[in-house]
């Protein structure tokens, strides 16, 4: 049967208009569609499974997120991949006694998470033989003992485009959370100097999202029409990112891990889990007990969790909690006059002799 070639016509209210991204909603909230952080852990996701060893730098001046975007990353990942991942995160402590850390990992597919690496370099005591023995073990932290055909992903945060040995900074994608002028010149090395505009609006966008007051604080993505402009709330949910995969460099943005997922299993760390069981529930048992029973210690760790930003209040406390956000945005209403209008006191306490934990008996 020969072939037969079908031109559809397209109309006028088809046509999508060239250069305007397509805007789109995640939970409620607006984005345009090619900043989606989910796209780029497809991308990580396919990568890794076309490969056994992938490694991702995120390069910013410390507090401009680069530790939760790994953790977000990671979470899509793991949620997204065919395969399962473990994954771990690697503190100081656990990068300074690197060989020993990789040695107790389990011979399965690993994410990998080096927070702040380059902070070797500052150690007292810590010499340059040292710092080739972390090389030598990332160069084989592929081959896990009894691991065969296991997916290794690294992700390692530094400050500093040039603050890592040419071998450590070896990646196959790059993030970059903040812009500094000494950076520039050498961002441009690295992602090209074609991507000069971009780099430069990644320092605009973190910069509007600096300066503002905490609860009106937002930067603004320009939509190539002249004027025109997505505004977002920063750090509600998202931050800005320069992202590279060697291909081409693009803008995202990122919210935190507990934002899409307030709870995780698999994002939790996983070492010494079965202790950890037994622990938790000798830990309830003897904390509703203390505590005058189930109620009391579901308030208290309802309070935790929303302090950790994962709120599990009924819908109708959630409801209520956002129309007093509105009120108390317009400056309305005052909260401290609410609060006494209610009868609300700040409850000042300590914890008692006899409510102390077992472990802080133990250690006096």
């Amino acid at each position: 049967m020969p072939l037969v070639e079908r031109t559809i016509k397209r109309t006028d209210s088809s046509r999508k208009s060239k250069g305007v991204p397509t805007i789109i909603k995640w939970q409620g909230v607006n984005m345009v569609a090619s900043q989606s952080i989910r796209v780029v852990a497809q991308e990580l996701i396919n990568m890794s499974a076309n490969q056994d060893f992938i490694s991702v730098n995120l390069i910013g001046k410390q507090g401009t997120g680069k530790t939760e975007l790994m953790k977000t990353l990671s979470h899509l990942i793991h949620d997204g991949a065919k395969v399962p991942y473990q994954i771990n995160y690697f503190g100081k402590k656990e990068i300074l006694d690197l060989e020993e850390t990789v040695t107790g990992l389990s011979p399965t597919n690993q994410i990998i998470l080096l927070d702040d690496i380059a902070f070797l370099k500052g150690v007292k005591g810590v010499t340059s033989r040292d710092l080739d023995r972390v090389q030598e073990v990332l160069s084989r932290i592929r081959h896990l003992p009894s691991g065969e055909d296991v997916k290794i992903i690294v992700m390692k945060s530094f400050q500093y485009t040039k603050s890592l040995s040419p071998f450590l900074r070896q990646n196959d994608a790059t993030f970059v959370s903040s812009v500094d002028d000494s950076e520039v010149s050498n961002l441009e090395d690295l992602l090209g100097k074609k991507y000069h505009l971009k780099i430069n609006l990644l320092k605009k966008l973190r910069k509007q999202g600096d300066i503002g007051d905490k609860a009106n604080s937002h930067f603004n993505y320009p939509l190539g029409i002249k004027g025109k402009f997505l505004k977002y709330k920063s750090r509600d949910p998202f931050l800005p990112f320069l992202y590279s995969n060697q291909l081409s460099c693009r803008i995202v943005v990122s919210p935190l891990r507990t934002w899409i997922q307030p709870i995780c299993n698999v994002c939790t760390p996983t070492k010494d889990k079965t202790k950890l069981d037994i622990n938790l529930k000798e830990f309830i048992d003897d904390f509703t007990k203390k505590f005058g029973g189930e109620r009391n210690a579901k308030s208290a760790i309802r309070i935790k969790l929303i302090q950790h930003g994962m709120n599990c209040y009924s819908p109708r406390i959630v409801q209520a909690t956002k129309y007093l956000d509105r009120y108390l945005k317009e400056k309305l209403i005052n909260l401290e006059e609410l609060a006494l209008a209610f009868d609300l006191q700040p409850t000042r306490t300590s914890l008692m002799p006899n409510k102390q934990p077992e472990f802080a008996e133990k250690e006096a």
